[in-house]
């Protein structure tokens, strides 16, 4: 291995979970945010079906 191959590699990990620990908790907020919006249509189908008649 050629010198500062070691370092550089420790920069890429701490990089990557620097960025990871911003980004997964945005990820998990869109996937409940898009659970309730599928919710939310459902239910207003059912209204305009009920409404309808």
């Amino acid at each position: 291995m050629q010198p500062g191959t070691f370092e550089l590699l420790i920069l890429v990990f701490i990089f990557l979970g620097l960025q990871a620990w911003w980004i997964i908790p945005i990820i998990i907020k869109n996937n409940k945010l898009n659970k309730t919006g599928k919710d939310l249509r459902e239910e207003i189908k059912l209204l305009e079906k009920l409404f309808k008649k």
